[in-house]
């Protein structure tokens, strides 16, 4: 049931982003930005339940590297989303401070 969840969390997220993707024109940088990185949570959330869901709990409890695992696996999927999807969706975006 609970891969079930994830993998519709994903769908969904994937969907958003479709959609946040084919409407970019009519909205802010702002308010772009904020909205990719909710889509951009719900999927990790997503590919993290997963990929938690799939192993044995007793196999994972003996894997020491697995939280060092998930955390370089978020580290890519964040770098990817910085460096290659904002700029999709915000092609001359800088984050304003």
């Amino acid at each position: 049931m609970a891969r079930r969840i994830y993998s519709i969390l994903i769908a969904i997220a994937l969907g958003l982003g479709f959609y946040l993707y084919s409407i970019k024109e009519t909205h802010s940088k702002i308010f772009l930005i904020v909205t990719a990185g909710v889509i951009f949570t719900f999927f990790s959330m997503g590919i993290h339940g997963l990929i938690a869901h799939s192993l044995n709990p007793k196999a994972k409890g003996g894997i020491l590297l697995y939280p060092l695992l998930m955390g370089a696996l978020w580290a890519f999927m964040l770098f990817l989303f910085v460096f290659f999807i904002l700029p999709i969706f915000c092609p001359d975006f800088l984050i304003p401070i």
